[in-house]
């Protein structure tokens, strides 16, 4: 609990905390109110002006390493410095009332459906993690009985050797190359979500080929593969009030199961189920075209899925930072769509403009200068609906898919 976890950082004389983002803060905010003793240390090369900023790691005797920080692209080994990181602390200390979930995609539709579907059940919940907010500014509201649903990113997974009680993989696809080793040590950060638990844990996850990826014999826990499961309720898709995938109401109507929700509050929580911002959200319709953002699509995968999902797209942005991931798979199916119009900018739009070039298939293409001048060119030639599904990082040009996506938004809106 919260005393305990006060008491072993109480241990160290000093504390460095690597990366001043949201977690960063997120620590100092704690540190400041229940560890007054202990001597901070602010290790961010944004908050620092001085070149030499790493060497501030050699002052302190506990790292807290935020996720975005690859140690990896900096050169440190893991086991240079005494590190952990929010995660690691607080699933040692809460992870027994911890639903943790991790995934390619779908982590954070599946968090909020989870906290909303408890709620209904009248339980007392508390989400938190990748979604933006992190354990440590909710940990005043926990108590024995509050169940902590928590996403937790591949970053925040990478290194910890503290699993929670309920481990949930929603999926594995090629991402993150530019943050890891290879594509090894991604799937490795993810499986840390179920690598540590024990025989009384549950992990739910959903793969066709789990052997592919990891030895289904090794799993200490009471596994769950739900990639067949048959649903007993149905959600269809409204353009405008959003879409559940398939893959996640596997995930969700196993996990209700075996926390005995009852049938009303899983029904309410669909019912009432609104789409997240930038994940297939209905931005406008204007003469006769509809205008979906979907901005969280960083891969190849969720791009070719909103087109299945939408049917009738016949115009597509896409484009964004060059990761390394492989776009072969993207270019064989738009060739093969029914998309009309395909609309490409920044480093990976070139790659599958000058793919797509080769062979167009009758396809109208477009290279645009940036995203302004993209959203221009397809509102001149959409007739049904315009999908902005990037399948690339935004980094190269925003701060986050949240930016970006806003910036399609206001691009429509002539700003």
């Amino acid at each position: 609990m919260l005393s305990d976890l006060i008491s072993e950082l109480e241990a160290y004389k000093s504390i460095a905390i690597f990366g001043y983002g949201v977690e960063g803060q997120s620590f100092e905010r704690f540190a400041k109110k229940y560890l007054p003793d202990v001597t901070r240390i602010i290790v961010d090369k944004n908050h620092s002006k001085d070149a030499n900023y790493l060497q501030g790691l050699n002052d302190a005797e506990l790292i807290i390493k935020s996720p975005g920080i690859s140690l990896h692209n900096l050169g440190i080994a893991y086991d240079a410095y005494n590190f952990t990181s929010i995660t690691e602390l607080f699933l040692r200390h809460f992870g027994a009332q911890t639903i943790g979930v991790t995934g390619t995609k779908g982590k954070s539709t599946l968090v909020t459906l989870i906290e909303a579907m408890l709620k209904n059940a009248d339980k007392k919940a508390i989400l938190c993690g990748n979604i933006g907010i992190s354990p440590l500014d909710a940990i005043e509201e926990i108590t024995k009985d509050t169940t902590v649903v928590m996403e937790l990113s591949s970053h925040q997974l990478h290194h910890i050797t503290s699993s929670p009680h309920i481990a949930i993989l929603t999926n594995l696809f090629e991402e993150h190359l530019d943050y890891y080793e290879d594509l090894a040590d991604y799937y490795a950060a993810k499986f840390n979500i179920f690598a540590h638990q024990k025989s009384e844990d549950i992990f739910i996850y959903n793969l066709k080929n789990p052997d592919a990826f990891f030895d289904t014999n090794a799993v200490a826990a009471k596994a769950y593969n739900v990639a067949t499961k048959q649903l007993k309720y149905k959600h269809s898709f409204d353009m405008k009030r959003g879409f559940i995938h398939h893959a996640t109401l596997q995930i969700l109507e196993q996990l209700a199961e075996l926390l005995a929700i009852d049938d009303k509050s899983y029904a309410k929580t669909l019912k009432e189920f609104k789409t997240l911002p930038h994940r297939l959200e209905f931005v406008q319709e204007s003469d006769g075209v509809s205008f979906i953002n979907d901005s969280i699509s960083t891969i190849p995968e969720a791009t070719m899925e909103a087109v299945k999902i939408l049917k009738n797209v016949d115009t597509l942005i896409l484009g964004g930072n060059d990761r390394g991931v492989n776009y072969e798979a993207l270019v064989a199916f738009l060739r093969e769509s029914d998309v009309a119009n395909i609309i490409c900018f920044s480093d990976t739009g070139k790659q599958i403009y000058e793919k797509m070039e080769q062979d167009k298939r009758g396809k109208n293409l477009f290279y645009m200068p940036n995203l302004r001048e993209s959203v221009e060119k397809a509102r001149s030639v959409a007739k049904k609906i315009v999908l902005f599904s990037p399948a690339a990082s935004s980094f190269n040009e925003y701060k986050n898919f949240v930016e970006r996506g806003d910036a399609f938004k206001k691009h429509l809106k002539g700003a």
